[in-house]
């Protein structure tokens, strides 16, 4: 650690990987909503509606699924040019 700034190497590179994975993840979940939105609509029904999926999401499901994997994306760059 370089004590005089405020994060340790270390820290950054722990913090960095939950970074890739939400990304990755985020990716994951716009591709499907694109392609197979059903699948979504499964997850909720096992997860106790801990996954929201209102109304909005289906009628909009191409525009959030390409602005999630656009976020998933630039997760990912984060991370491989940090």
């Amino acid at each position: 650690c370089d004590w005089s700034s405020d994060v340790c190497s270390s820290d950054l590179g722990k913090k960095m990987i939950i970074v890739l994975a939400i990304g990755i993840l985020t990716a994951i979940f716009g591709l499907l909503l694109i392609i197979s939105p059903n699948t979504i609509l499964k997850m909720e029904k096992h997860a106790n509606h801990l996954i929201m999926t209102d109304p909005f999401f289906m009628k909009y499901r191409y525009h959030v699924g390409f602005l999630t994997i656009l976020a998933g994306a630039y997760m990912i760059y984060t991370f491989l040019t940090t």
